[in-house]
């Protein structure tokens, strides 16, 4: 096996090796772009809740549904510090997946040049050695006289 198809099965590992990192690198972005959604969505039903109690507020509460709206109100500040935490973690991971994409890309843009240059070192060596037989023939033809030669 020559050199280049040697090394043409390590590019394609590291290919692949990339393509998973792309893939993953995909899926934590899809992941981040949920939360984000819920996240607002938590927010806006914190806030739209919020707008409605001020509503009842003015009319006159009980201290037994103040006490429940308050409750309530720190359930969802406890639920949406929840989802940023968790986005500031998605968010980490994302960036080390860029960071691995990004390394395994250059890996494998390395190992491509190193493929590409010993198929053209081959290629170099195989017009060398086709010119040094179509040399010698040549020679073998003048030595003969001209006989025989096509």
């Amino acid at each position: 096996m020559k050199k280049s198809q040697r090394l043409q099965v390590l590019v394609d590992l590291k290919s692949n090796q990339e393509k998973k990192y792309l893939d993953a690198l995909g899926m934590a972005q899809s992941k981040k772009q949920q939360k984000e959604a819920q996240l607002k969505n938590l927010k806006d039903y914190q806030q739209d809740y919020l707008q409605q109690h001020e509503q009842t507020l003015k009319k006159g509460l009980s201290v037994i549904k103040l006490m429940e709206f308050r409750a309530f109100m720190e359930k969802m500040d406890k639920a949406i510090a929840g989802e940023e935490q968790s986005l500031i973690h998605i968010a980490q991971e994302i960036a080390d997946l860029r960071k691995n994409w990004e390394v395994a890309h250059i890996t494998t843009k390395n190992m491509q040049k190193v493929q590409n240059n010993a198929h053209m070192h081959e290629l170099k060596a195989a017009e060398k050695k086709e010119q040094l037989e179509q040399d010698e023939r040549a020679g073998r033809c003048l030595n003969k006289g001209g006989m025989d030669c096509a």
